[in-house]
Protein backbone atom coordinates (compact mmCIF):
# COMPACT_ATOMS: atom_id res chain seq x y z
CA UNK A 1 0.00 0.00 0.00
CA UNK A 2 2.91 2.41 0.71
CA UNK A 3 4.14 1.73 -3.03
CA UNK A 4 0.76 2.85 -4.35
CA UNK A 5 0.56 5.80 -2.02
CA UNK A 6 4.51 6.38 -3.30
CA UNK A 7 3.39 6.18 -6.75
CA UNK A 8 0.17 8.09 -6.50
CA UNK A 9 2.26 11.31 -5.09
CA UNK A 10 4.74 11.02 -8.06
CA UNK A 11 2.35 10.88 -10.46
CA UNK A 12 0.58 14.35 -9.23
CA UNK A 13 3.86 15.92 -8.78
CA UNK A 14 4.43 15.07 -12.82
CA UNK A 15 1.00 16.21 -13.46
CA UNK A 16 1.00 19.61 -11.59
CA UNK A 17 4.97 20.16 -12.75
CA UNK A 18 3.58 20.05 -16.67
CA UNK A 19 0.25 21.91 -15.87
CA UNK A 20 2.42 24.43 -18.59
CA UNK A 21 1.53 22.21 -21.14
CA UNK A 22 -1.61 21.82 -20.61
CA UNK A 23 -3.95 20.90 -23.63
CA UNK A 24 -1.24 21.88 -26.18
CA UNK A 25 -2.41 21.11 -29.89
CA UNK A 26 0.35 21.75 -31.78
CA UNK A 27 0.27 23.29 -35.46
CA UNK A 28 -1.03 20.50 -36.94
CA UNK A 29 -3.91 19.72 -35.06
CA UNK A 30 -3.38 16.89 -33.63
CA UNK A 31 -4.77 15.87 -30.28
CA UNK A 32 -1.74 14.86 -28.70
CA UNK A 33 2.04 16.39 -29.47
CA UNK A 34 5.11 17.65 -28.13
CA UNK A 35 4.78 19.05 -24.81
CA UNK A 36 1.41 17.41 -23.63
CA UNK A 37 1.28 15.22 -21.01
CA UNK A 38 -1.77 12.09 -21.33
CA UNK A 39 -2.57 10.24 -18.27
CA UNK A 40 -4.62 7.06 -18.20
CA UNK A 41 -6.07 4.97 -15.53
CA UNK A 42 -7.00 1.38 -16.68
CA UNK A 43 -8.77 -1.64 -15.81
CA UNK A 44 -6.88 -5.15 -17.92
CA UNK A 45 -7.95 -8.40 -18.56
CA UNK A 46 -6.98 -11.48 -17.84
CA UNK A 47 -5.04 -11.83 -14.51
CA UNK A 48 -3.81 -15.36 -15.91
CA UNK A 49 -2.45 -16.13 -12.20
CA UNK A 50 -6.03 -15.31 -10.76
CA UNK A 51 -7.61 -18.08 -13.69
CA UNK A 52 -5.38 -20.23 -12.44
CA UNK A 53 -5.95 -19.99 -9.15
CA UNK A 54 -10.16 -20.18 -9.75
CA UNK A 55 -10.06 -23.62 -11.46
CA UNK A 56 -7.73 -25.02 -8.84
CA UNK A 57 -9.43 -23.76 -5.92
CA UNK A 58 -13.42 -25.10 -4.85
CA UNK A 59 -14.09 -22.04 -2.95
CA UNK A 60 -14.99 -18.70 -4.49
CA UNK A 61 -12.02 -16.90 -6.13
CA UNK A 62 -11.83 -12.46 -6.00
CA UNK A 63 -9.66 -11.70 -9.13
CA UNK A 64 -9.44 -7.81 -9.37
CA UNK A 65 -6.96 -8.95 -12.64
CA UNK A 66 -5.29 -5.59 -13.60
CA UNK A 67 -5.78 -1.89 -12.27
CA UNK A 68 -3.11 0.31 -13.34
CA UNK A 69 -2.24 3.89 -14.24
CA UNK A 70 -0.04 5.54 -16.70
CA UNK A 71 1.83 8.82 -17.56
CA UNK A 72 3.25 9.81 -20.70
CA UNK A 73 5.13 12.91 -21.84
CA UNK A 74 5.19 13.53 -25.41
CA UNK A 75 9.19 14.56 -26.44
CA UNK A 76 7.96 15.03 -30.52
CA UNK A 77 4.72 15.04 -31.87
CA UNK A 78 5.55 10.88 -32.81
CA UNK A 79 7.08 9.67 -29.62
CA UNK A 80 6.25 9.85 -25.91
CA UNK A 81 8.28 8.64 -22.63
CA UNK A 82 6.31 7.50 -19.78
CA UNK A 83 5.77 4.72 -17.12
CA UNK A 84 2.98 2.50 -16.08
CA UNK A 85 2.12 1.23 -13.36
CA UNK A 86 0.03 -2.11 -12.79
CA UNK A 87 -1.23 -4.06 -9.49
CA UNK A 88 -2.95 -7.28 -9.79
CA UNK A 89 -4.70 -9.79 -7.20
CA UNK A 90 -6.57 -12.88 -7.09
CA UNK A 91 -7.57 -14.63 -3.59
CA UNK A 92 -9.87 -16.91 -2.09
CA UNK A 93 -11.20 -17.11 1.44
CA UNK A 94 -11.20 -20.37 3.81
CA UNK A 95 -11.81 -21.40 7.28
CA UNK A 96 -9.94 -23.52 9.69
CA UNK A 97 -10.05 -24.65 13.53
CA UNK A 98 -8.58 -21.01 14.37
CA UNK A 99 -10.93 -18.85 11.99
CA UNK A 100 -11.61 -17.48 8.55
CA UNK A 101 -8.44 -16.56 6.03
CA UNK A 102 -7.56 -15.13 3.08
CA UNK A 103 -4.60 -16.88 0.61
CA UNK A 104 -3.95 -15.26 -2.81
CA UNK A 105 -1.57 -14.37 -5.36
CA UNK A 106 -0.15 -10.47 -5.88
CA UNK A 107 1.26 -8.54 -8.55
CA UNK A 108 2.87 -4.74 -8.97
CA UNK A 109 4.77 -4.01 -11.91
CA UNK A 110 6.13 -1.04 -12.84
CA UNK A 111 7.60 -0.35 -16.52
CA UNK A 112 9.16 2.61 -18.55
CA UNK A 113 7.52 2.96 -21.76
CA UNK A 114 8.20 4.42 -25.28
CA UNK A 115 5.33 4.84 -27.41
CA UNK A 116 5.31 6.14 -31.20
CA UNK A 117 2.26 7.60 -32.36
CA UNK A 118 1.24 7.27 -36.09
CA UNK A 119 -1.78 8.46 -37.92
CA UNK A 120 -3.41 10.33 -34.66
CA UNK A 121 -5.70 13.28 -35.66
CA UNK A 122 -7.62 16.16 -33.67
CA UNK A 123 -9.63 13.23 -31.77
CA UNK A 124 -7.72 9.56 -32.22
CA UNK A 125 -4.32 8.64 -31.13
CA UNK A 126 -3.49 5.41 -32.35
CA UNK A 127 0.30 4.60 -31.14
CA UNK A 128 2.61 1.22 -30.38
CA UNK A 129 4.08 0.49 -27.25
CA UNK A 130 7.17 -0.68 -25.75
CA UNK A 131 8.12 -1.55 -22.41
CA UNK A 132 10.66 -3.07 -19.68
CA UNK A 133 10.55 -2.65 -16.03
CA UNK A 134 10.81 -4.83 -13.12
CA UNK A 135 7.70 -6.77 -11.10
CA UNK A 136 7.35 -8.13 -7.37
CA UNK A 137 4.66 -11.03 -7.34
CA UNK A 138 4.07 -12.49 -4.36
CA UNK A 139 1.75 -15.45 -2.98
CA UNK A 140 0.21 -14.89 0.81
CA UNK A 141 -1.71 -16.50 3.06
CA UNK A 142 -2.84 -14.77 6.50
CA UNK A 143 -3.67 -18.25 8.20
CA UNK A 144 -2.11 -19.12 11.65
CA UNK A 145 1.62 -18.55 10.14
CA UNK A 146 0.89 -15.00 8.22
CA UNK A 147 2.85 -16.57 5.56
CA UNK A 148 3.88 -14.20 2.73
CA UNK A 149 6.90 -15.83 -0.19
CA UNK A 150 7.82 -13.65 -3.08
CA UNK A 151 8.07 -15.91 -6.52
CA UNK A 152 10.24 -13.61 -8.39
CA UNK A 153 11.65 -16.38 -10.68
CA UNK A 154 12.58 -13.35 -13.25
CA UNK A 155 11.91 -9.94 -11.54
CA UNK A 156 11.80 -8.16 -15.25
CA UNK A 157 8.28 -6.68 -16.94
CA UNK A 158 8.34 -6.26 -20.21
CA UNK A 159 5.31 -5.04 -22.47
CA UNK A 160 5.14 -4.58 -26.47
CA UNK A 161 1.25 -3.32 -27.83
CA UNK A 162 -0.87 -1.05 -29.47
CA UNK A 163 -3.14 1.13 -28.41
CA UNK A 164 -5.37 4.08 -29.41
CA UNK A 165 -7.26 7.03 -27.33
CA UNK A 166 -10.21 8.64 -28.26
CA UNK A 167 -10.47 12.12 -27.10
CA UNK A 168 -14.20 13.41 -26.82
CA UNK A 169 -12.89 16.67 -25.33
CA UNK A 170 -9.95 18.41 -25.55
CA UNK A 171 -8.79 17.25 -22.33
CA UNK A 172 -10.64 14.33 -21.66
CA UNK A 173 -10.81 10.75 -23.19
CA UNK A 174 -11.33 6.24 -23.27
CA UNK A 175 -8.50 4.41 -23.78
CA UNK A 176 -8.05 0.87 -25.14
CA UNK A 177 -4.47 -1.38 -25.47
CA UNK A 178 -3.81 -4.87 -26.47
CA UNK A 179 -0.43 -6.51 -26.10
CA UNK A 180 1.91 -9.07 -24.44
CA UNK A 181 3.61 -8.77 -20.82
CA UNK A 182 0.61 -7.91 -18.63
CA UNK A 183 -3.26 -7.80 -19.16
CA UNK A 184 -3.61 -8.94 -22.93
CA UNK A 185 -6.32 -5.88 -23.22
CA UNK A 186 -7.04 -2.91 -21.28
CA UNK A 187 -9.35 0.06 -21.25
CA UNK A 188 -10.05 3.33 -19.67
CA UNK A 189 -10.15 6.95 -19.03
CA UNK A 190 -7.42 9.28 -20.38
CA UNK A 191 -6.96 13.00 -19.65
CA UNK A 192 -4.34 15.57 -21.36
CA UNK A 193 -2.76 18.12 -20.20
Amino acid sequence: MKKIKIILITVTAVLIVSSNSFAQRGQSGNCISQGAVAFDAFYGYPYINGALLKALSSAPVHNTNHLGAKVEYMVSDNVGLGVEFTYADASVMYSDSTGNHTAGIRKYRILGKMNYHFATTSNVDPYFTVGAGVKNTTVYDNGTKGASISINLLPVAIRFGVGVRYFFTDFIGINGEVGLGGPMMQGGLSFKF
